[in-house]
């Protein structure tokens, strides 16, 4: 398995990927997804602010892609954006690999804590217990916050190397 920088030659690919996962249609995908890919390319997120991409072989098809940044508002926080992976590969290591990454990345950064919020929706009760599997603490639920009865959960732990 590979994980490296993006490469924003496989914006369609990394959209594809949001759009397999459920969560987007393609518009979805594109407004919220497309623009943070096209801000990465042109330096216009700011420092840290960084996606990683996993691949099952050398050159083979994107399976799987972050993204992640320091929390503007508080030292040495991070936040895990995004973190998607195509149904394929669910239960293949693309999302722990990925994840690690991230966490790397993080604490050579200076990171105290990262910080990742998913859906209450029964379509991300698998990432839920990804996260968790993976040493993250729920730290909390805001109610609502995506819709009525769509609460965001937010879980959290402190990065460690690989």
């Amino acid at each position: 398995m590979i994980v490296q920088p993006v490469d924003l030659g496989d914006r369609a690919a990394l959209l594809s990927v949001a759009v397999s996962t459920g969560l987007f249609s393609e518009a979805d995908a594109e407004a919220l997804l497309g623009g943070v890919l096209d801000q990465l390319a042109t330096g216009g997120l700011g420092d840290g602010h960084s996606a990683l991409a996993s691949r099952l072989s050398i050159g083979g098809a994107v399976a799987g892609w972050t993204y992640f940044a320091p929390d503007q508002y508080a030292e040495g926080v991070w936040n895990v954006w995004w973190l998607g992976v195509i149904p394929e590969a669910h239960g293949s290591g693309v999302g722990r690999a990925l994840l690690q990454a991230a966490e790397n990345a993080a604490l050579a950064s200076g990171a105290r804590i990262v910080v990742v919020e998913t859906s209450s929706k029964d379509s991300q009760a698998r990432a839920r217990r990804f996260y968790a599997k993976e040493g993250y603490s729920e730290c909390g639920t805001v109610p609502d916050f995506y819709g009525d009865g769509d609460h965001k959960v937010i879980f959290s732990r402190k990065p460690r190397k690989a």
